[in-house]
C-alpha cells in the first residue's frame, strides 16, 4: 500500500516491476516535482496509478466523496409568471 508520495517515488525508483515505460517516466518526473513542492500530490498520484496501470499492478481507487460544506445553489434563470 502507498500512502505518500516519498512511498511512491521509492516504489518507482526500487521495487517496480517494469524498467521502461512512457507513463514510468512521467511518473518518476511527476513524483520528484512533487516532493520538490513543484507538483501537485493530485496530479502526482494521477501519474502514479496510469503508471502502475501500465506495469500491471493493482489498483484500488477508492470513490472520493465530495468536499464538505455548503452546497452551491444553481443560479439558473427563473421564469417569470405574468
Amino acid at each position: 500500500m502507498v500512502t505518500s508520495a516519498l512511498r511512491a517515488a521509492e516504489c518507482l525508483l526500487n521495487d517496480w516491476p517494469i524498467e521502461q515505460g512512457k507513463k514510468l517516466s512521467v511518473a518518476r518526473e511527476a513524483l520528484l516535482s512533487c516532493l520538490e513542492r513543484k507538483l501537485s500530490p493530485g496530479a502526482a498520484r494521477v501519474a502514479f496509478i496510469e503508471a502502475a496501470k501500465e506495469a500491471g499492478n493493482y489498483v484500488d481507487e477508492p470513490q472520493r466523496l465530495p468536499p464538505a460544506g455548503k452546497a452551491k445553489k444553481s443560479h439558473r434563470a427563473r421564469r417569470r409568471l405574468s
